[in-house]
C-alpha cells in the first residue's frame, strides 16, 4: 500500500504543491463509485472505475487530492471555493457515510469509511470536520 495516507507525506505534498498550511485535523479520506451503468456493463471491472481522494477542509476551500489505486499522492488536485459550494451535506451511516456537496450545478457525493485501519486520523478528522465546516453550514 502506498503512502498517500500518512500525515508525514501529506505533509509535504502541501509544501511541494503550495497548498495551504496543513491543519492535520481537516483531512478525511473519501471514495467516488462507479457509476450504476458501469456496474451494470462492466460487472466486477466497474471497481477499477472508484476514485481515491484525500478531502481537505479550511474555511476559504475544499481540496481535493487525488490518490491511486495503491493509495499513493497523484498530481489531481482540486481547488473549490467555500463561497461556491452550495447544499453541503453529511448522512451518517454505520460503517460510513456519505458527504454531499454541489459546486457549479455538479452534484459530488463522496462515500467517506468511518475508521480507516491505514489512517488511524480518519475517525477524529471526521469528527473534526462534521463540527467545524458541515454542522456550521447547515
Amino acid at each position: 500500500m502506498g503512502n498517500g495516507l500518512k500525515l508525514e507525506n501529506i505533509k509535504t505534498y502541501f509544501i511541494q504543491h503550495q497548498l495551504p498550511p496543513l491543519d492535520q485535523s481537516s483531512i478525511i479520506y473519501g471514495m467516488i463509485n462507479a457509476k450504476a451503468w458501469q456496474y451494470a456493463l462492466l460487472s466486477g471491472l466497474a471497481t477499477l472505475f472508484i476514485r481515491h481522494i484525500l478531502i481537505y477542509f479550511n474555511a476559504e476551500k475544499i481540496i481535493l487530492i487525488g490518490l491511486t489505486a495503491n493509495a499513493n499522492l497523484s498530481e489531481s488536485i482540486t481547488v473549490i471555493p467555500m463561497t461556491k459550494i452550495t447544499s453541503l451535506s453529511y448522512k451518517t451511516g454505520f460503517f460510513r457515510g456519505e458527504l454531499t456537496f454541489i459546486y457549479e450545478q455538479q452534484k459530488y457525493t463522496f462515500k467517506i469509511p468511518n475508521f480507516i485501519l491505514a489512517a488511524k486520523w480518519q475517525k477524529n478528522n471526521l469528527k473534526n470536520i462534521l463540527q467545524r465546516y458541515i454542522i456550521s453550514a447547515s
